[in-house]
């Protein structure tokens, strides 16, 4: 993530070449094992994801509650509040660096989860787990910078792809786990992946020679941040409060308000830490918009849908299939699959079909999934086929995004435009899964097993999914680019360059 200081070459950093192995090789030992750990440390990110969604049934017996939303959601919180900050002092003071330190933050949580003697305490961990979301976006960062030239594009191509694959596998390991040794165990696994992965950085790694010299917006930072926690507290405590309650009215207005002060200091500030200018343009706002709503439904259905299979029949018979966690994978690989598959063929048809219209089917196939779960559930073969049209649409619509965020801005400005989307995406996460769990409290019932949410608490929750994905295909209408030609067409730093 890299902002540029004023007094040099904005694109200086293109034209840094690291040294390549004796006799001119590229494909050195230190090169091979560094590619292995960053795409160690960017399919971690999905895979820890869908190892929690899967234990979330087991955690809420485990702690005794059923606000699991905020397992999902606080992770996401932190993601979204620090990520730009983080992108900030990664420039500052190395990505090297700011890798290792986050990563170990992130082990730090697992440990403290994997431990806790209560739900509170479990919460904490889980806060600190959410800057594993920010390591891959550092880890593409840092490839750029120290990377030879010719490794680039395939390093990044290979760390998506292989992020893809992992949604195949993971319900298998988190069934394993879990059945094994407990909901809990999840958490060593991954804070043992990430101390595996801190050694590799350490080892192999060398880090960027780019430095930014500017002053960080600490203001800016903490009414950005107050303004996220405020609105996902108040969505999150609505069912409880009540929609048209006094406290729900006055977590919104003062979300709002630290959002407006946000934008007031960050127009005003020399250096600030998000630019509004940039956010102004048409390109821009519309991507934004778009990733927020894409990344909400896709956060729903993979955190719930290991629940509803995992959970009891409910009274009306309408939902629950009372499976065990490796049960999970069976519903959850095909998506997987559907979703590498569909990712793959729109990346690789991007210069001829472009990226809009793949990502409006996309956005179609997350809309009708989200409506088929929502009324139809009942049966296993009904849970699957939604499921394949959600895995079709986040193939088509995570794909496409890339995409559009490079041909949203400059190349010169595409560091803090990685940052500002991956906060939207963070933020969308953590407020979409917060208001469904919202809708799952109002409507719960309790057999000996514990507390479960039924068919009609399901059936909200997967409408607001819906909800999310036809924002998204409305804003794909009204986006400038996108199209075959602006792919063919995108600007690289090496075009700058030579102008």
């Amino acid at each position: 993530m890299t902002t540029n200081p004023p007094s040099v070459n904005p694109l200086e950093e293109s034209e840094y070449t690291p040294p390549v192995g004796e006799k001119g090789k590229i494909w050195t030992p230190r090169w091979i094992g560094a590619l292995v750990v960053v795409v160690m440390l960017g399919e971690l990110a999905t895979f820890s994801y869908s190892l929690v969604g899967t234990a979330l049934p087991g955690i809420g017996l485990h702690f005794q509650t059923t606000d699991l939303g905020w397992t999902i959601t606080i992770a996401n919180l932190v993601t979204a509040v620090a990520v730009a900050m983080i992108g900030k002092l990664a420039d500052l003071r190395g990505k090297r660096n700011l890798l290792v330190i986050v990563t170990s933050l992130s082990a730090a949580g697992g440990v403290i989860s994997a431990v806790a003697p209560t739900y509170e305490v479990f919460l904490v961990g889980r806060g600190l787990q959410g800057l594993l979301y920010v390591t891959p976006a550092l880890a593409y960062s840092l490839i750029r910078d120290v990377f030879p030239k010719k490794l680039i594009a395939f390093a990044i191509t290979v760390t998506f792809t292989g992020a893809g694959a992992l949604l195949i596998i993971s319900p298998f390991v988190a069934g394993w786990l879990i059945d094994g040794y407990g909901p809990l165990s999840i958490f060593w696994c991954i804070a043992a992946f990430q101390v595996i992965c801190i050694i590799g950085v350490l080892l192999l790694l060398p880090e960027s020679p780019l430095r930014v010299k500017s002053r960080l917006d600490w203001v800016g930072a903490i009414l950005l941040g107050a303004g996220g926690a405020l609105l996902v507290y108040g969505l999150g405590n609505a069912g409880t409060w009540g929609w048209t309650s006094t406290s729900f009215f006055v977590f919104m207005v003062a979300g709002l308000a630290c959002f407006a002060a946000w934008i007031w200091w960050d127009s005003s500030f020399p250096e600030p830490i998000v630019e509004i200018s940039l956010l102004r343009t048409r390109p821009m706002w519309t991507t934004l918009i778009l990733n927020a709503a894409v990344y909400g439904p896709a956060a729903i259905v993979v955190s719930l849908v290991p629940i509803i299979v995992q959970m009891p029949r409910d009274p009306g018979g309408e939902i629950g299939f009372a499976s065990d966690a490796f049960g999970v994978a069976a519903y959850m690989a095909p998506h997987g699959a559907a979703m590498v598959i569909c990712g793959f063929i729109c990346g690789a048809k991007a210069a001829r079909w472009g990226i809009r219209y793949p990502m409006m089917a996309g956005c179609g196939a997350l809309a009708v999934g989200s409506i088929g779960l929502a009324f139809l559930h009942s049966e296993t073969w009904q849970v699957l086929l939604w499921l394949l049209f959600c895995g079709v649409g986040m193939g088509a619509t995570f794909g496409g995004l890339p995409n559009l965020v490079v041909q949203s801005a400059p190349p010169e400005k595409q560091g803090i435009t990685s940052s500002i989307m991956l906060s939207a995406q963070n933020l969308s996460s953590a407020i979409a899964v917060q208001l469904a769990f919202a809708m799952l409290a109002m409507h719960t019932f309790t057999t000996e097993l514990g507390t479960f949410f039924d068919s009609d608490g399901y059936r909200l929750a997967f409408l607001v999914s819906a909800g999310f994905a036809l924002v998204g295909l409305a804003i794909l209408k009204i986006m400038p680019h996108g199209r075959a030609s602006d792919v063919r067409e995108v600007k690289t730093a090496s075009d700058v360059i030579a102008h």
